[in-house]
């Protein structure tokens, strides 16, 4: 069942970077073809092309959660016994864990105050900018989870957690 909202999850969040590539690409493509052929130009682009980077930072650091590809210095780690790497998993994947919360709750906090401030050339409210924050370090809350119980199960350490999609069950 786990497994199945994970997959489901891992979908919705791959589906969501996919079709905000396909609305930069197509709009800064119009731009071009606009600017260049016909001396015309859509004021929006470049706003709109801002804001979905910014979602696909947040969308796309969950999904590197996901599949452990996020950088690791591993050069001393490996060198300790099993049972060693995986306390230090623990302890990184706890404060991984805590800086996200701490992320989340200053986006929320953040929100209600860019509700009623709009964008220059879009004129739609910055909330749905901001946002990506919270709703960005929820999704690598939710794709760190499954590392933790790969820990307590003992089959994390840093030896095979970087090696794409061992410790989630996606």
């Amino acid at each position: 069942m786990i497994d199945i909202f994970y997959r489901i999850l891992s979908r919705i969040v791959e589906g969501l970077i996919i079709l905000g590539s396909i609305i930069i690409v197509s709009t800064v493509t119009i731009e071009v073809v606009l600017r260049y052929l016909f001396g015309l130009s859509l004021i929006f682009t470049e706003e709109l092309s801002r804001y979905l980077m910014v979602w696909f930072v947040f969308l796309g650091s969950a999904i590197a959660i996901r599949d452990g590809s996020h950088i690791k210095i591993t050069v001393l780690v490996k060198h300790f016994s099993h049972k060693t790497q995986q306390v230090l998993s623990l302890i990184a994947y706890t404060l991984s864990a805590f800086f996200l919360v701490i992320i989340t709750i200053e986006g929320i906090k953040i929100l209600p105050q860019q509700l009623y401030q709009m964008s220059i050339t879009m004129d739609i409210s910055l909330f749905y900018f901001y946002l990506a924050i919270p709703v960005g370090s929820v999704l690598m809350i939710i794709f760190l989870l499954p590392y933790f119980v790969e820990v307590f199960r003992g089959k994390a350490s840093e030896d095979n957690s970087n090696k794409k999609g061992q410790n989630i069950p996606c």
